[in-house]
């Protein structure tokens, strides 16, 4: 089960992805913005595509990507 953890009323879930050939995994946070009906949901990517060895290290990192994220519009 991927961390979800509430920001400044954002709702920020991490996800780890696998990568096959290496066994390294990629970071991607799922944003969904405060509002009516749940709000919209944002996919947000590490814009410097880096990779993790552990599933934990690219969840926890996804979480501090839109934290950042959230930072910066808000």
């Amino acid at each position: 089960m991927s961390p979800t953890v509430i920001y400044k009323g954002y709702t920020i879930q991490s996800r780890a992805i696998p990568l096959a050939e290496s066994g390294d995994w990629v970071a991607e946070a799922i944003i969904r913005l405060p509002g009516a009906a749940g709000g919209r949901a944002t996919q947000l990517a590490d814009p410097d595509d880096r990779t993790f060895t552990s599933r934990e290290d690219a969840e926890g990192y996804a979480i501090q990507l839109a934290i950042h994220w959230v930072n910066r519009i808000s």
